[in-house]
């Protein structure tokens, strides 16, 4: 059989094609076709997380051996977080072969569901290709993205915490707002008057989200005055 244009596309071919059909297949489209079977999308997403998160931890190790455990973790935080992964998966024009709620592909802009499916398609290239292949593919997908300087771009907790505290003497407070389907969703409030919301797939991105949410809310304010 041949390659499918996305397996072209990202330099794996899978043995298992049924794998790769359940990893761009979204939940939404079963229900649009109100067929009672449940997506392996999900399951695929949680381990391709995983894989994802260690690769690149193992990746930013080898590479960066004498800096501290600081970088590493703010770097693979900068690699890992929704926006990256979304700007991949556009790179490689996922949406043009997956399946989506009505099959249009019509997925809304700011959803996470581009940056779940390629997780998700990680996550089987791992199941049907093992450690050694999905390791390789994680390499192209985030090469260019291994700059020293963007990695070294600053948390937006700690830069929120900076401006907060020099412009007015007050402390961000995060408060945890509920548990959603796809992960934790956060808000953050400086005072009475600045507040904004974020969500992630864990506390720690959710926090960053509704930091950086906030960040720019005061950019805009200052770019209208």
């Amino acid at each position: 059989m041949h390659p499918t244009s996305l397996e072209k596309t990202v330099h794996y071919v899978f043995k298992d094609k049924d794998l790769l059909h359940e990893a761009i297949t979204h939940s939404s489209w079963f229900n649009e076709k109100k067929e009672f079977r449940q997506s392996q999308n999900e399951k695929l997403e949680y381990l391709g997380d995983a894989i994802l998160n260690s690769v690149i931890s193992i990746l930013l190790y080898k590479k960066y051996r004498k800096r501290d455990e600081g970088f590493l973790s703010n770097a693979r935080s900068s690699l890992v977080k929704r926006e990256t992964l979304t700007e991949i998966a556009n790179k490689i024009e996922l949406w043009k072969h997956m399946s989506y709620g009505n099959g249009e592909n019509n997925v809304p802009e700011e959803s996470k569901v581009l940056s779940n499916m390629l997780e998700s398609l990680i996550g089987a290239i791992y199941l049907d290709g093992g450690m050694r292949k999905v390791t390789k593919v994680i390499k192209e997908f985030f090469l260019p993205y291994f700059n020293e300087e963007k990695l070294t771009e600053k948390n937006p907790k700690n830069i929120l915490q900076e401006y907060s505290q020099k412009k007015w003497g007050l402390l961000p407070k995060y408060k945890f707002t509920r548990k959603t389907k796809e992960g934790f969703a956060v808000s953050v409030h400086v005072g009475k008057e600045f507040r904004a919301k974020g969500s992630g797939k864990s506390k720690k991105e959710a926090e960053q989200n509704a930091a950086r949410a906030l960040l720019n809310q005061f950019r805009n304010k200052e770019q209208k005055q």
